[in-house]
């Protein structure tokens, strides 16, 4: 029965596509990338991803028995992994329907193996108003057409989102001005942390996606926006307490709002964002949760969210010669309630972080070579669960990286 089905399947498709209802005559591949080597300094040691490529902040002190900060080591790294090859397909059409896809790709493995990885993989539908997504791709809440132009990879980071997530977008033109953007989200790679590590089986156990929705405005020179987005996630599935092992559905219900702003003319751009996130460390964004309370007969639990404020500013000025500043600054202002603990999250016991870094880019034609400064600074303390989890008795810790960086676009 079912080869019958599936026979059936394949000559109406094959009778609609003679009909030309799909038409693939004028099928385009676009290729695109750069490749790309970067030396980079840095005067400690840094909480970061892909073989230090990716610098988040320092990491906290460590002290040896003589009071000496053993994570003040200085590192110095040739590197070639920031690498990139995406491909564009177009010119499929459905009736007034238009079809693209696209595969990006990068060599971002480690030290040992080179490894490909899936950065987006996502088909298009398009029509004259509205498109549809499906597919892996960045979360929404990342802003492509307002973004730091920085010359380190973490593009922002820990003051912008970074998380790429299958989904379904679409995008509807009110007017010739003006955006609206919904869409839901599942976790895959980038996903929360709680009782069993970092995975994405909290927010799939509690079954309804991350729901998002956006109004972008934008003309010649500006791009504003704003944003909503909620998420809920389930932590645990079973709890053991005095009496035994029981099931438990608790979930976390938390939201992040955002608004953001671009301003090009000429040769001047000025980009900027704020957001106010809850439990946000999927987008490796500092954040996370705790347990408020507890039931000591069925370990029964319940939870209170991380409250966060993200801020970045960016300025860029030129053309063959880039001039450009990047500014980031984030506070953690604790839980929504006192907690009992333990805390699930990413950096919870940081106050405040903040980033100054210059940079100085030269393109001509295919080949750029740049060079970046950053300073960041992360506020260390400890968790006072009297007073919503908030960070007491701090202590700064700075890193300083100096980044040189050659490549070849196409």
């Amino acid at each position: 029965m079912k080869r019958i089905i599936f026979l059936l399947l394949l000559c109406l498709s094959a009778n609609v596509y003679s009909q030309g209802f799909l038409s693939s005559k004028n099928i385009k591949v676009d290729l695109s990338g750069f490749v790309r080597n970067d030396f980079i300094f840095d005067s400690r040691r840094n909480v970061d991803a892909c073989d230090h490529l990716l610098d988040l902040f320092p990491q906290m002190p460590e002290y040896d028995v003589n009071g000496d900060d053993i994570n003040a080591q200085p590192s110095a790294q040739f590197l070639n992994t920031f690498t990139r090859f995406g491909t564009r397909f177009s010119g499929l059409e459905i009736g007034k329907t238009q079809i693209g896809a696209y595969v990006e790709v990068d060599f971002t493995g480690g030290a040992s193996t080179n490894s490909l990885r899936f950065r987006h993989a996502y088909t298009q539908f398009v029509w004259p108003k509205t498109k549809l997504l499906f597919g892996r791709t960045w979360h929404p809440t990342f802003i492509e057409k307002v973004y730091p132009g920085t010359l380190n990879e973490n593009t922002g980071l820990p003051f912008q989102v970074f998380n790429r997530s299958p989904q379904l977008r679409l995008t509807h033109q009110l007017n010739g001005h003006l955006d609206l953007i919904a869409a839901a989200v599942y976790q895959f790679k980038y996903s929360n942390t709680g009782p069993d590590g970092k995975t994405y089986q909290y927010q799939r156990d509690a079954v309804v996606p991350n729901l998002h929705a956006q109004l972008q405005y934008y003309n010649e020179n500006w791009v504003l926006g704003t944003a909503i987005d909620w998420k809920m996630i389930q932590p645990r599935t079973s709890a053991t307490g005095t009496s035994g092992t029981f099931k438990t559905s608790e979930k976390l219900s938390t939201m992040a709002a955002m608004a953001y702003l671009k301003y090009t003319k000429e040769k001047f751009e000025f980009k900027a964002k704020t957001m106010y996130g809850q439990n946000v460390c999927e987008s490796l964004l500092p954040s996370g949760y705790a347990v408020a309370s507890l039931n000591s007969t069925t370990g029964a639990e319940t939870y209170t969210p991380f409250n966060h404020i993200y801020n970045w500013m960016n300025v860029i000025y030129g053309d063959d010669w880039k001039f450009g500043f990047f500014a980031g600054y984030l506070k953690n202002m604790g839980t929504s309630k006192n907690p009992i603990g333990p805390i699930y999250g990413f950096a919870t016991n940081a106050d405040i972080m903040y980033k100054l870094s210059p940079q100085l880019i030269y393109n001509y034609k295919n080949f750029m070579f740049g060079i970046e400064i950053s300073l960041t600074t992360v506020a260390y303390g400890e968790n006072d669960y009297n007073d919503k989890a908030k960070v007491k008795n701090t202590e700064n810790v700075t890193n300083f990286r100096n980044m040189i960086s050659v490549a070849y676009k196409f």
